[in-house]
């Protein structure tokens, strides 16, 4: 699938304001509403648009500490694995889950309202998964960078 300059930069509008009407668009794409009605469509039919949500400050809903917890796990084989990611999928205060490389297997991100309930969350909910060997939790002091929009780049 081939993006053009205009389907990356109405990509680049949505994701910056997924409320943004047509008419925006095609002011600000130099077309009229039907192809950017079309393209929207086209957009969506092959997946690149997926959902609309609307982003949330964290803090104003009372989650005022963000933490990295890093996890190995025992046992590596497709079925242990799949277990953990299965189990985290539960937890509501686990947003991100990641496999990587390194030292570690996974990486979480995980909101909590304060300490009190990232211990609470750590000892009941975290540890009581089987498989896992070793974690380390990493406080965010602050967060630098933070945004949900893809770095979009045409292919020449």
């Amino acid at each position: 699938m081939k993006l053009d300059r205009k389907d990356l930069k109405i990509l680049s509008l949505l994701q910056e304001d997924a409320n943004i009407n047509n008419k925006e668009i095609a002011g600000a794409t130099n077309l009229t509403l039907t192809p950017v009605y079309e393209r929207i469509k086209k957009l969506k039919a092959l997946s690149v648009l997926n959902r609309k949500v609307f982003l949330l400050n964290r803090k104003k809903v009372g989650l005022n500490v963000m933490v990295l917890v890093m996890v190995s796990i025992e046992k590596h084989s497709g079925d242990a694995a799949l277990a953990f990611m299965n189990e985290v999928k539960k937890i509501p205060e686990i947003v991100e889950c990641l496999h990587i490389t390194g030292a570690f297997d996974f990486q979480l991100k995980v909101y909590a309202k304060d300490i009190d309930h990232y211990h609470e969350f750590n000892f009941k909910k975290l540890a009581s998964i089987k498989n896992i060997r070793q974690m380390e939790s990493h406080f965010v002091m602050k967060e630098v960078v933070n945004t949900t929009s893809l770095p979009l780049f045409i292919e020449e």
